[in-house]
C-alpha cells in the first residue's frame, strides 16, 4: 500500500489509529488493504493537504457513500 500511494507505512498505521482506513490481517500478520483504500488515502493526503484536521476528514469520510454502493 506504501508503494501505492506514496504514504509511509507509518502513516498508514496512523491512517488506521485515527479511523480513516480499515485494513485486515492476513494469515501471516501483514496488514491487507483493499484496491477502495487506495483511492481513501490519497483522499485523506488531500483533505490533510488543504487544512483539514483527521476528526474532520473522518467525519467527511463517514458521510460518503460506500464505494460498493
Amino acid at each position: 500500500m506504501s508503494r501505492r500511494t506514496g504514504v509511509s507505512r507509518r502513516l498508514l498505521r496512523y491512517y488506521e489509529e485515527q479511523g480513516l482506513i480499515e485494513a485486515r490481517r492476513g494469515k501471516n500478520g501483514y496488514r491487507e488493504y483493499d484496491d477502495d483504500t487506495v483511492l481513501t488515502v490519497r483522499q485523506v493526503r488531500a483533505l490533510l493537504d488543504a487544512g483539514l484536521s483527521t476528526a474532520v476528514i473522518r467525519d467527511v469520510l463517514a458521510a460518503e457513500p460506500s464505494p460498493a454502493t
